[in-house]
């Protein structure tokens, strides 16, 4: 056997195993490119170039070659190695991109595993809400990673509160939207179909828009309650404290269905946006 048969047969077979490692994403959506994938397919290829030339190692005629490879993949599986530990070369875009399929994973299990217990179905779905979440948050934040953001203000110091004004102070800057569910939609639009925002091209819409009695409104679901919110114009929607707008990827006007962003500020809150799909139903 000759050795470039060898090389070749590594190869492929790292980059195979890097392909593998996307086939428990959830969505085809959520494919991205990972460096840590990368080099953890570089771990394994190494390894497995380790344990095939040890079997084989009579099968190739020069004893010092086959060292001389078992060497170099020694030290690439330890470079590669330190690479996923270290994660020295990711920066903040490498971060997102790989933590999109990441979040996948747990959105795939989290969604088809056979729960029986009520408490571990409740935390399954906890998970596929925040997943879901951060995910549209992630690939908002990819198209607007800044070199030298503006520094950030820092927290106020935590005070020592009783329970009752802990729970009825909210910390604005973590509020999120959350998923409105068809009940939620025939009680805030019982005559209207709607269109909505989504975070995933599956799950439910955290932003519904409709028309009741000849006005159109958007509901959003923030801490359990239903918000409604009138329209300025058909993206952008408004209520006492808080704004929310619907734009195309690129920000500019949203005009039909696909991918699409959400942001929402809230007084006191700042700033949040989401990369999500909007669609209307029907």
């Amino acid at each position: 056997m000759t050795y470039t048969r060898f090389f070749l047969m590594i190869a492929s077979s790292t980059l195979v195993m890097f392909g593998l490692m996307y086939l428990n994403t959830y969505l085809l959506s959520h494919v991205f490119w990972s460096e840590t994938r990368a080099y953890m397919a570089l771990v394994m290829g190494a390894a497995m170039a380790i344990v095939m030339l040890g079997f084989m190692f009579k099968m190739y005629p020069s004893p010092s070659a086959n060292i001389a490879i078992l060497a170099a993949s020694a030290v690439i599986f330890g470079g590669a190695l330190w690479l996923v530990r270290a994660q020295v070369t990711v920066e903040d875009r490498s971060y997102l991109r790989a933590m999109i399929p990441h979040h996948s994973i747990a959105i795939m299990t989290s969604t088809r595993a056979n729960l029986s217990d009520p408490r571990v179905r409740d935390l399954a779905d906890a998970i596929i809400y925040a997943q879901d979440r951060e995910i549209a948050e992630m690939r908002y934040l990819i198209d607007r990673v800044q070199p030298a953001p503006a520094p950030q203000p820092a927290p106020e110091a935590a005070q020592v509160e009783s329970l009752q004004e802990a729970i009825s102070t909210p910390q604005l800057s973590t509020l999120a939207p959350q998923f409105i569910t068809g009940a939620d939609l025939q009680q805030a639009f019982p005559q209207s179909a709607t269109c909505g925002f989504h975070y995933t091209p599956d799950s439910d819409p955290v932003l519904a828009i409709g028309t009741e009695t000849g006005e159109t409104s958007a509901i959003v679901k923030l801490s359990g309650d239903l918000v409604r919110l009138q329209a300025e114009n058909p993206m952008r929607f408004t209520t006492d404290g808080a704004e929310i707008a619907l734009t195309a990827r690129d920000d500019g006007p949203l005009e039909s269905a696909g991918e699409a962003v959400l942001t929402m500020n809230l007084d006191g809150g700042g700033r949040r946006g989401y990369s999500g799909f909007y669609r209307c139903a029907g």
